[in-house]
């Protein structure tokens, strides 16, 4: 319906913008607007579903807020994928390749070459085009399976049952145990009731119960008044707004997946740029400068293959054909070749790093799951940890404060755990001396950094109210002695007392200057007033001040005194005082918290706080968590939401990156935070532990979850979930994040080592050498099977290094301190914009793939000189020889990984586990060479020709750390010039 959000006045006195807010109505003004009760419900015959629909949205918009491209048909999505550019230089090559093909060798031996290399591209292309197209039909078929879920609720005094898709605005909705929350409502009653987003009863200060769309009911039962449906449900409001931001471009891939694209891009339009010069060069010899170059004397004179017995055959003989028999067949045998070949290194880039990542990823989140109870449900949330700028938190049940944990009272020598737990006689004692107390803290405010935490642990523990005492009472003078003890007293008058009789005299501060004024101190045990002689008072400042002080803790100590106005005026006495206790401040939170924030902020982190308290409380839950410090307490540090959203857009993006607090957040106004950070070029991760806050979490780069909570959204719209709620995983996944972008470097070199130098060498040798006898180098058959074994084993293998050498546990100091200086460098290296090479890893490809193409031209070149055995035995020694140096680069990544970790007793494992990778490795070489050498003309190597190809990679190691201290030495040259200049 078009017109499902249009409001129409005259049927009902409320509005869809008034009950987005429904914590503002009584219930009962609910049900008259609503013209519902809870006896009878809605009358619910036609005119009336009419009224609601027209009035508030129908509740049968299924459409997700996140776009899926379910419209367009298989054969649409096939052409749109042909139109990649590097498919199309793709195909351009074997579409030469079958020109030539047809000049050299006749139509049918062409077409049996262009099918064995156009085939599985168009396979693998097909592949995740049927994929991505049957994913989107499967998501359109769930979604559409909950119109079929039923609902029981409440119309003209009977219950009916309809389809959740047919509910309105007003209904009464009853649920049981295990129904889902078809639309947003309040609770009007439940027995027991308890839904998966956590909430089990009413919170305090909370008008309403307030249901949201998808939530589930996992005990009990209960009804609740339906407010909104359909597309006015905030769930999907704000999935809207995600949806409209990641429709701008900015959220559809992440910047480490986007680097790893561009790269991998890149060097295959760069490789299939080269070989389409080299094809359009073949086409032009063979057509235009030597016409007797594509003469082919021994061309098959078969017809077209028509059966699968004879395609089979064909591929053995093309497979066991002798190699260079004919010195123009082999040059046009080179062109195929080298086609295959380049084939093959693209969707090695391509696809092979994809797998790689993918292997690398899983395995992590595994080792997460096993050691860490962290889930993750999109596995490169796993490496975007590692470039994490901003951390924006909701309030999860650690950050939750706990107000009796902010402060030990103690009246007079007895500390008091719970002064509404006292009964009996001492009852009416304790409540004097709480309101003694109470307007002491309340009336005596000199504005000390520590007195809102103060004012808030009196009003939410004591149940004081400061504005009562205000209205109740008069300061007719003040006195500040001492403001960097916090030493002032104040007298007033009770406005209820008689005028002239009776004043109160209060001081607060530092407790021995405090104690030092009073003579009397007040009898918890006794319940009465008792003297303070000298004896009492060493003992208070030897048992007790002494340990607060050696504590170094924050305190205020109280005392009280009533005088005569008749006696006194309005002077503040300074003897004589009773001392009523010392409040002593404690940090509610958790070591591991705070731990985990400051290494956080070390790092280089900006934390953000997106709290739904008052601006105070969340204050006082910034400092104690370290998520703000007292000197950043500065304007503009702390904003209240709603100021933040009457901002321009503009303005809201310039000013995002200041805000170290945000009181009074919506799940909109955090959304808009996350979406502003993420706008100004940040990284963001953002948690969270209820339903509300998912969409905040869709938005950001990394979204944490926290708790069991409404697991399958969580599964949705959170990247991860930390099962046990335990803030201290933060720090885990940062770190891992750390470890897997290290992989990422390992692997990604690796690839880009073993791609260009096979590349490079066939390169030359086709261009500098096209009449040689030799096909290639390195057959498409050998570059498949080393890019197989390193992209399954290498990736493996690096991913088990990195669960070894991360630490599982608790951190000492020095390993947080270490942890610290790592994330740094991490984020140097991969800055916003930053290319996935980094410096270190480009100098490695250089010298490495440098080392690998001059081995191989000069075996090629010198090979009868420089070993004095048959081409076929130096042609598998060659390949032998190039997988070898792949695994000393391996066997290099390993030793790096480990000399650099932390953890000292696991180096031996790490040294066993290696091993036996690279022994695997090794026997899978020895046993492919073994079984080529019956189907092709592979030879079988011995001992001593083992031995050569063994030493001969080995170069790789003293040549890679030699250009280590090169690069070393290099860079201490240049920075010391830069100093003496």
């Amino acid at each position: 319906m078009s017109n499902e959000t249009t409001i129409n006045s005259n049927y009902f006195s409320i509005s869809v913008e008034e009950l987005a807010n429904p914590h503002t109505f009584t219930l009962q003004q609910l049900f008259h607007a609503l013209e519902t009760s809870t006896t009878s419900g809605i009358l619910g015959d036609a005119n009336d579903l009419y009224r609601r629909r027209n009035t508030f949205g129908s509740n049968n918009n299924f459409h997700s807020p996140v776009t899926y491209n379910t419209k367009k048909s298989l054969r649409e999505l096939t052409l749109e994928a042909f139109k990649d550019t590097t498919i199309i230089l793709l195909l351009c090559c074997v579409a030469l390749s079958l020109v030539i093909g047809i000049k050299r060798n006749g139509l049918q031996e062409a077409l049996f070459d262009f099918a064995i290399i156009f085939l599985p591209i168009f396979l693998v292309l097909n592949f995740s085009v049927t994929y991505r197209f049957f994913k989107a039909r499967w998501i359109m078929k769930k979604r559409m399976s909950r119109k079929k879920k039923v609902i029981q609720v409440l119309r003209h005094q009977q219950l009916v049952q309809i389809p959740t898709s047919e509910v309105v605005v007003g209904d009464i909705v009853f649920l049981e145990s295990g129904d889902q929350v078809p639309a947003d409502g309040i609770l009007i009653h439940g027995d027991s009731y308890k839904f998966d987003d956590g909430t089990s009863h009413l919170l305090r200060g909370q008008l309403h119960h307030v249901l949201f769309d998808r939530t589930k009911l996992v005990e009990g039962n209960c009804h609740f008044l339906v407010t909104a449906v359909g597309e006015n449900k905030e769930r999907i409001k704000l999935m809207k707004c995600v949806a409209s931001f990641q429709n701008d471009g900015h959220h559809e891939y992440s910047k480490l997946q986007k680097s790893i694209d561009e790269m991998s891009s890149f060097l295959d339009k760069l490789s299939l740029s080269l070989s389409l010069i080299i094809l359009v060069v073949q086409v032009f010899r063979c057509f235009l400068w030597n016409k007797s170059w594509c003469c082919n004397k021994d061309r098959d004179p078969k017809g077209v293959k028509n059966t699968m017995e004879e395609m089979m055959n064909e591929a053995t003989k093309y497979m066991r054909r002798n190699r260079g028999g004919n010195g123009d067949y082999g040059i046009t045998n080179k062109a195929n070749g080298f086609v295959a070949m380049v084939c093959i290194l693209v969707f090695s880039l391509k696809d092979g790093l994809s797998l790689g990542i993918f292997i690398i990823l899983l395995y992590a989140s595994k080792d997460m799951k096993k050691n860490q109870q962290i889930v993750v449900h999109k596995l490169p949330s796993c490496a975007n940890g590692a470039l994490v700028t901003t951390l924006c938190l909701s309030k999860t049940s650690d950050l939750v404060l706990n107000y009796v944990a902010l402060v030990d009272l103690w009246i007079g020598f007895e500390k008091i755990n719970n002064m509404s737990a006292v009964s009996g006689g001492a009852k009416d004692f304790i409540e004097e001396v709480r309101n003694t107390l109470l307007e002491g803290i309340f009336m005596n405010i000199i504005g000390h950094v520590d007195e809102d935490a103060l004012l808030i642990w009196a009003e939410k523990v004591l149940g004081g109210n400061i504005e009562e005492f205000h209205g109740s009472c008069s300061i007719l003078n003040h006195e500040n002695c001492y403001p960097s003890k916090g030493l002032c007293g104040v007298i007033l008058k009770r406005n209820k007392e008689e005028v002239g009789e009776i004043l109160h005299v209060h001081w607060k501060g530092e407790p021995k200057l405090v104690l030092s004024m009073c003579s009397n101190y007040y009898d918890v045990n006794n319940c009465t007033i008792q003297t303070l002689d000298e004896e009492k008072r060493e003992l208070f400042n030897r048992k007790i001040a002494n340990t607060i002080v050696s504590n170094d803790v924050h305190c205020f100590g109280f005392a009280y005194k009533p005088v005569s106005r008749e006696e006194n005026g309005t002077i503040i006495a300074k003897d004589g005082l009773s001392f009523i206790g010392i409040v002593v401040f404690k940090n509610p939170y958790s070591t591991e918290l705070r731990r985990t924030i400051e290494v956080c902020r070390k790092s280089g982190i900006e934390i953000k706080l997106m709290a739904d308290d008052d601006l105070n409380i969340a204050r006082l839950m910034a400092i104690n968590s370290g998520i703000l410090r007292v000197d950043e307490d500065l304007q503009g540090s702390i904003i209240e939401a709603a100021e933040f959203r009457k901002k321009t857009k503009e303005a809201q993006i310039n000013i995002c990156h200041k805000i170290k607090v945000m009181a009074n957040c919506s799940p909109a106004d955090k959304l808009l935070l996350v979406h502003c950070l993420r706008k100004r070029g940040g990284h963001v991760a953002a948690t969270g532990s209820s339903i509300r806050d998912l969409p905040s979490l869709k938005e950001a780069d990394v979204g944490i979850f926290f708790g069991e909570n409404c697991a399958d959204l969580a599964k949705e719209d959170a990247d991860i979930t930390v099962v046990d709620s335990n803030f201290g995983k933060i720090l885990a996944i940062l770190i891992l994040g750390r470890h897997i972008c290290t992989n990422f470097e390992k692997f990604i070199q690796l690839q880009l080592i073993l791609n260009i130098s096979a590349f490079t060498s066939n390169f030359v040798l086709l261009i500098f050498n096209p009449t040689s006898d030799q096909d290639q180098q390195l057959t498409p058959i050998q570059l498949l099977w080393v890019n197989l074994i390193m992209e399954i084993l290498g990736a493996f293998f690096l991913a088990i290094i990195t669960s070894a050498i991360k630490p599982h546990h608790e951190y000492s100091n020095s390993e947080v301190d270490q942890i610290t200086l790592n994330y740094s460098e991490l984020k140097a290296d991969y800055g916003m914009g930053a290319p996935i090479v980094t410096n270190n890893m480009l100098r490695n490809i250089v010298v490495h793939s440098m080392l690998q193409v001059t081995l191989l031209l000069i075996l090629s070149m010198k090979r009868k000189s420089i070993f004095r055995v048959d081409d076929a035995s130096l042609s598998t020694m060659i390949f032998n020889i190039y997988v070898l140096c792949q695994v000393f680069l391996l066997i290099i990544s390993a030793i790096e990984m480990i000399t650099k970790t932390i953890i000292r007793r696991r180096k031996w494992l790490l040294i066993m586990v290696s091993s036996v990778i690279i022994g695997i490795i090794i026997v899978l070489q020895v046993i492919l060479i073994q079984i080529m050498s019956k189907i092709d003309h592979w030879t079988k190597l011995g001992i001593k020709q083992w031995s050569i190809c063994i030493g001969i990679a080995a170069l790789s190691l003293p040549i890679h750390y030699a250009a280590n201290i090169i690069s070393s030495a290099m860079k201490s040259f240049l920075i010391l010039i830069n100093l003496r200049m």
